[in-house]
């Protein structure tokens, strides 16, 4: 599923480049969300989660609304960064994501997730990033 993600992940950033040559990133994000908030909604009916879920709602609440609100800045951040940079470049940048979870994750769970194999492949992922980001020619 994780490999599917990142295929999938790579076709959506490809066709947003496209899309956001057109129309505006938030005409873009409310249609995507539009069909999304339909696509879940029709599969969780039929798979009764929905419902089940509504009763745990109220005791993971504030992660919830942190999610969400992550979630909401995000997916216009990633777009807005794919209208002017482009996908390629957008995407590389934000490969950098596993450092940040790691380190929420570590201050969440009160876990210390960092061994030097996580901090070197950090270095390594910004490394990266770095040396892309400077040798775009824009």
């Amino acid at each position: 599923m994780a490999l599917l993600t990142s295929i999938l992940w790579g076709s959506y950033y490809a066709s947003v480049e496209q899309i956001v040559k057109h129309i505006d990133i938030k005409t873009n994000l409310i249609i995507h969300y539009a069909i999304s908030l339909f696509g879940f909604s029709v599969w969780s009916y039929f798979d009764g989660s929905f419902k089940e879920d509504l009763t745990k709602i109220q005791t993971i609440m504030p992660w919830m609304l942190i999610s969400s609100v992550s979630t909401f800045i995000a997916a216009y951040c990633s777009v807005a960064a794919v209208k002017s940079g482009g996908a390629s470049l957008a995407s590389i940048i934000e490969i950098s994501y596993p450092v940040w979870v790691v380190l929420f994750t570590s201050i969440i769970s009160k876990k210390n997730n960092f061994t030097p194999n996580i901090i070197f492949g950090g270095l390594l992922i910004f490394i990266g990033t770095l040396l892309v980001v400077k040798s775009n020619p824009q």
